[in-house]
């Protein structure tokens, strides 16, 4: 609802949004997101979202538009967060009319792609392919805001994916990085 993104929104400015992993990770994201090439003013995909926290985020610092990528339907009663299911985003691409990003975030999402645990399709690829279509529909010049978990290069099925120096720099091929912000275990990267 409006009511609880404004909510969110607000908490996420003043400290007090827990998100998804608690006050320190959701401070570093509005911290990271303020660094992001093409959030400001801009349409943002969103790539993975259990709960909104990302997406009210987003509109703290600025982002003009959301479009959240979900493997399960979203209702969204928000006027600037629109939502889509991949196959309603495979469409979209395939009539020409999906429309191309300012930037991309994804916050602890793709590290799950193609394992199977979120109704999702068995696909070894599916974490590379995600982040490479995500480059596909992003503006020249628009960033990426990345999140997984980091260890020792390695599948821990079918939960997650952790990601050493073998497996990150497989994921994010098409980017460059700009910027490497820490959280314990689940580092962001600003791409572009």
């Amino acid at each position: 609802t409006e009511e609880l993104i404004a909510n969110w929104s607000s908490g996420c400015g003043s400290g007090a949004l827990e998100g998804t992993y608690g006050r320190i990770h959701t401070r570093a994201l509005e911290k990271a997101l303020k660094q992001t090439k093409g959030i400001q003013n801009g349409h943002v995909l969103v790539i993975g979202s259990l709960n909104p926290w990302v997406e009210a985020c987003l509109l703290h610092v600025g982002a003009r538009e959301v479009t959240t990528l979900e493997y399960g339907k979203i209702i969204s009663l928000h006027p600037k967060l629109k939502t889509m299911v991949p196959s309603e985003a495979r469409d979209l691409y395939a009539a020409g009319s999906l429309p191309s990003f300012d930037a991309v975030v994804t916050y602890s999402s793709v590290e799950h792609s193609g394992l199977g645990r979120y109704g999702d399709v068995l696909n070894p690829w599916g974490d590379l392919q995600t982040v490479a279509r995500a480059w596909c529909v992003t503006k020249a010049g628009g960033g990426l805001l990345l999140s997984v978990p980091e260890g020792p290069d390695r599948i821990m099925f079918n939960a997650h994916r952790e990601y050493g120096p073998v497996m990150l720099s497989q994921l994010a091929a098409n980017w460059i990085q700009e910027l490497k912000l820490g959280v314990g275990g689940h580092p962001t990267y600003i791409l572009h």
